[in-house]
């Protein structure tokens, strides 16, 4: 490990978009500054009522909700306390898991996270109107959200400043109310998967007409866009998180659930070594090879006993780096990096 520590490569510097807040490459560094963006998404129930709907749950899926609230959560708050983490992370709260878990979510409030105020609530798959975002139409999700903004306000005594959508599955209209409500970054997107950047304004991408003639839709996609939102977006997706690979939810087409939880463990090994030691050219900042590693656990997934071993290992490995690998909240990470493009 200190043999890779040492070691300084020189990467040559490439162009990238004036148009775009997402980083492009830099200069070599002469070491490292990680920041472990760990955060739990406290679906519960409300994962299988609406992104997750589906006719053919019944109770048995819904009981996988219920695990996650009355045992996923107490055993990873007891994790967190244990690695000296519960104020170095992020849980996300679904509106709907704030009111059926009420005792569970103090757990969290005691564990010291809302004291920092780093808590932050997501409406997530159900929440009141018992839909996801793409489900609802544009005043559903501000009638939900606003709800949601008060409960987490009422539990935090802090109105709640970051966002990540039901399976990662934000939408055009859902930025513009994160901005109006006073959001200070969304976790939801993949434009980088290890750093924070503005989220552009894109226009939306609509996808082709084939009853129409050809030339109608033969036409690139407008990605560069000289205006940036508020927004800070701080990267995640499906290779950063447990559930999709160990949890078996059977009426969902993309979940396993029977990966053997080192192949995942090795997995995410291997992506934080491949960035230590190549992502300083995508991130470096005064010589420093500075990146994010964002994990997304689930109390439902992470909190099984055949998994939570393994997720104590990877977070004391990570560790195990010693000062250039910190654990950081998201907030931190946000307002960090608005203080950088401020510049």
């Amino acid at each position: 490990m200190s043999s890779v520590k040492n070691e300084n490569v020189a990467i040559t510097n490439k162009a990238s978009d004036p148009g775009s807040s997402i980083p492009g490459p830099h200069t070599e560094h002469s070491k490292h500054r990680v920041r472990v963006a760990l955060s739990v998404d406290f679906d519960a129930i409300s994962a299988h009522l609406g992104t997750g709907k589906h006719p053919d749950n019944n109770m048995a899926d819904y009981s996988q909700g219920i695990f996650a609230g009355k045992v996923g959560v107490p055993r990873l708050v007891k994790l967190f306390n244990k690695l000296g983490l519960s104020e170095k992370m992020t849980w996300f709260i679904p509106g709907h898991s704030m009111e059926t878990f009420p005792a569970e979510v103090k757990q969290i409030v005691d564990s010291g996270c809302i004291n920092l105020l780093f808590c932050t609530s997501t409406p997530d798959e159900a929440d009141q109107a018992n839909k996801g975002a793409y489900q609802m139409t544009k005043e559903q999700e501000s009638d939900v959200l606003k709800k949601c903004i008060d409960l987490a306000t009422n539990l935090t005594g802090k109105k709640p400043i970051g966002y990540r959508a039901p399976l990662y599955q934000i939408r055009e209209t859902t930025i513009p109310l994160l901005e109006e409500y006073g959001f200070e970054y969304d976790s939801s997107l993949t434009h980088h998967d290890s750093q924070p950047f503005l989220l552009p304004r894109h226009p939306p991408i609509n996808p082709p007409d084939f009853s129409q003639p050809a030339s109608t839709w033969m036409h690139p996609t407008p990605l560069t866009s000289s205006s940036l939102t508020s927004l800070v977006e701080i990267p995640c997706n499906w290779y950063g998180e447990d559930e999709t690979p160990l949890s078996y939810l059977p009426h969902v087409n993309n979940s396993h659930g029977y990966v053997d939880t080192r192949v995942i463990e090795q997995m995410w090994k291997d992506r934080f070594m491949w960035l230590w030691e190549n992502a300083d050219d995508e991130g470096s900042d005064e010589g420093v090879n500075d990146f994010i590693f964002p994990i997304v656990l689930h109390p439902d997934t992470s909190g099984m006993a055949h998994v939570i071993g393994m997720i104590e290992r990877m977070m004391v490995w990570l560790k195990s780096w010693g000062e250039e690998v910190q654990f950081c909240r998201y907030e931190d990470i946000a307002m960090e990096t608005k203080r950088k493009q401020a510049r």
